[in-house]
């Protein structure tokens, strides 16, 4: 189990991070309105989650679950669906969710998350905006009004994952992206805030899309195919590609799944 630490980003925003030193180190992120609180993503291994929050917000609170990974929706939900606090997935993860060693509460359990559902905790709104690819329901949070965006993993963390099974096919991908990009593009201040925030060392922000988006497409064009790689992955050997370009500073794809 990780241990738990908490900053704080703003006023209104905390940085939860769950690190055990080892390859486990993951974000959450509680969001706190004028009158109720929205906690992104529910880390892995901890169970100290609930309480944490609690310390940090006596508020109403809603959870949003960005992707049904191990590592953004683990066995802190526990304390939250047994408080009744609503939980929100999309269900275009429920069956990815069923399928991980993760998938320990009924996806019966979770509200359905929704393209344009809206988010409004006292004088914040946050749009839920689909981008599948490292998870076909992936979802990002945009705070257009102060100009923040809550991605989990859907655009990575300075780091990519489109390697592993589950991932949608690289040009769907680059569709959602695409769309994602227009919805943003006129926030010239947009701060991005992913699910391993420490993986990048710099602020990620408008032009982390644009340069993933860009990479995507010479990936596509087969213009850069980057260096062949291994991993272990489920217990067994796993193959892929890893590119690089601006502040994308390494991009893991599978190229039979272009």
């Amino acid at each position: 189990m990780g241990r738990i630490t908490v900053g704080q980003i703003r006023y209104d925003l905390f940085q939860i991070n769950e690190n055990d030193g080892g390859d486990l180190n993951v974000d959450a992120y509680l969001l706190c309105g004028e009158n109720q609180a929205v906690l992104i993503d529910c880390l892995q291994d901890t169970e100290e989650l609930f309480d944490t929050v609690k310390r940090l917000t006596s508020m109403p609170l809603s959870v949003i679950i960005t992707h049904g990974h191990p590592d953004h929706a683990g066995k802190g939900l526990k304390q939250f669906f047994d408080a009744g606090v609503p939980v929100y997935m999309h269900e275009d993860d429920f069956a990815l969710y069923k399928d991980m060693f993760s998938g320990q509460f009924d996806t019966d359990m979770f509200q359905p998350l929704h393209e344009g559902d809206v988010f409004d905790p006292g004088g914040l709104n946050l749009k839920t905006i689909l981008c599948g690819g490292h998870t076909p329901g992936s979802v990002v949070l945009l705070d257009e009004k102060n100009g923040r965006l809550f991605t989990g993993d859907a655009v990575g963390s300075g780091l990519f994952w489109m390697q592993i099974p589950g991932c949608i096919p690289l040009y769907e991908f680059h569709d959602n992206l695409k769309r994602l990009i227009r919805r943003v593009d006129h926030i010239g201040s947009l701060k991005v805030y992913p699910g391993h925030r420490w993986q990048s060392p710099v602020q990620l922000n408008l032009q982390y899309l644009k340069d993933t988006l860009a990479l995507t497409e010479m990936i596509l064009r087969h213009e850069d195919n980057g260096k062949e790689l291994t991993m272990m992955f489920d217990g067994a050997p796993l193959n892929y590609k890893e590119a690089s370009y601006g502040m994308m500073l390494g991009y893991a794809y599978n190229p039979l799944n272009l």
